[in-house]
C-alpha cells in the first residue's frame, strides 16, 4: 500500500476488518478438525491483529525509511495515511502464532495449520479491496498491444473492450491491468487446495500454503507498476524467493537422515537457484537491460517467468512430502 491512500482508507480498513472476521470464523469451524485448543482462536485474534498492523507498518517504513523519515516520526502512528507490506503483516501473524501456541500449551506449527486456509482467505478478500483505493494496477492496456512496441503481446488496434473492470482499472493515465483481481484469485485458488488437503504432519498446511503464495507473488509482483522497490528490486518478490527458500531449508532438515541424498537436496538447491536467476533475467528482459534478450516481448518474459515460479513448487513439493508425511489414521 502506498501513501496516497487517506481519501479511501476507511472502505479499505472495513473490508480487511470483514476480512480478518472471515478469516478466523473459517478458523474457529475448522479447529475441530486441527484438534487445537478452545479459545486458540481467540486469542490469537487478539493478538495477531495489532501484531499484524505494527510489523507491517514496520516493514513500510525499514523500506522507505528515507521518505518517512521527511514526514517526522509522528506519521508512523498516522495509521489512515497508508504504508503497509504485506509480508509483515505476514511476519505479524506468525509471530502471533507463536505466542498463542505458548499461552495455549500446544505446537505453534498445528496453530499455523489452522491459520493456513483462513490466511489465504484472507489475503484474497484484502486483494480484493485494493481496487478501492487504487492499487494492484499493472502496465497500461494500451502497451500490451501498441503495434509500434517491440514487446507488445499482440497487435490489436482497438482493446478498449479490456477497459473496464475486472480486467482493467482506470488510472491517472488511462487503463491499467487491475493485478489485484489475478493476485485474489490466486490467494483463493490456495485456499481450496490447503481446505481439501489430506492431514500431514504438523506444519505441513502452512508450508505449504507459504510456498504457493510465494510462487505466485514471484510473477504477480512482477505485474505490479505500484510495488515498493529497493532500487531496481521489487521488495516482495525478493521476499518470496526468500520465502521459498526458507521453506525448502525446513524440508530440508526435516527430511529423514537416511533419505538426505546429496542428489536430492543438492539438486533441489540447484534447482531453486536456477528458477531465480531465469526470473532475474527475465526482469531485465522485460526493463531492455540485457542485449541479447531485447527480443523477448513482454508475453514472452512472464510465460518463461510462469516457467520459473512453476519451478520452484515443483522442485521443492517432493521434498515437501517427505518432510511432512501424511499422518497415519488411529
Amino acid at each position: 500500500m502506498n501513501e496516497n491512500v487517506a481519501s479511501s482508507f476507511y472502505p479499505y480498513g472495513l473490508c480487511v476488518a470483514y476480512a480478518a472476521l472471515a478469516a478466523l470464523l473459517m478458523m474457529q469451524a475448522r479447529s475441530k478438525r486441527f484438534g487445537i485448543k478452545d479459545g486458540t482462536v481467540s486469542y490469537l485474534a487478539v493478538l495477531a491483529i495489532p501484531l499484524g498492523v505494527l510489523c507491517a507498518r514496520i516493514g513500510y517504513t525499514l523500506i522507505r525509511f528515507d521518505w518517512m523519515r521527511t514526514k517526522g516520526f509522528s506519521f508512523f502512528f498516522q495509521l489512515n495515511q497508508g504504508g503497509y507490506v504485506l509480508y509483515g503483516a505476514a511476519l505479524g501473524v506468525l509471530l502471533a502464532a507463536v505466542i498463542t501456541g505458548r499461552l495455549t500449551r500446544q505446537p505453534v506449527s498445528l496453530v499455523l495449520d489452522a491459520a493456513a486456509a483462513p490466511a489465504a482467505l484472507m489475503i484474497a478478500l484484502c486483494r480484493m479491496a485494493e481496487g478501492l483505493v487504487g492499487l494492484g494496477y499493472g502496465r497500461p492496456v494500451a502497451d500490451w498491444f501498441d503495434p509500434f512496441s517491440e514487446q507488445s503481446m499482440i497487435v490489436w488496434e482497438d482493446p478498449s473492450v479490456l477497459y473496464r473492470f475486472p480486467f482493467a482499472q482506470k488510472g491517472h493515465y488511462g487503463w491499467n491491468f487491475s493485478i489485484f483481481v489475478p493476485e485474489a484469485l490466486a490467494a483463493l485458488v490456495i485456499c481450496l487446495i490447503l481446505l481439501t488437503r489430506k492431514r500431514r504432519a504438523a506444519g505441513g498446511l502452512a508450508a505449504l500454503g507459504a510456498l504457493l503464495y510465494a510462487a505466485c507473488q514471484v510473477i504477480l509482483e512482477s505485474m505490479r507498476m505500484d510495488e515498493l522497490t529497493w532500487g531496481f528490486v521489487k521488495v516482495s518478490q525478493l521476499l518470496s524467493a526468500v520465502t521459498i527458500a526458507g521453506i525448502l531449508l525446513i524440508c530440508c532438515i526435516r527430511i529423514p537422515k537416511r533419505e538426505r541424498t546429496a542428489l536430492r537436496i543438492g539438486g533441489a538447491w540447484a534447482l531453486t537457484l536456477g528458477c531465480c536467476g531465469v526470473v532475474t533475467a527475465m526482469e531485465f528482459a522485460l526493463d531492455q537491460k540485457i542485449g541479447f534478450l531485447k527480443w523477448m516481448r513482454m508475453d514472452v518474459c512472464y510465460a518463461v517467468m510462469a516457467l520459473a515460479c512453476a519451478g520452484f513448487v515443483f522442485t521443492v513439493l517432493p521434498l515437501w512430502r517427505r518432510a511432512f508425511p501424511l499422518e497415519e489414521k488411529a
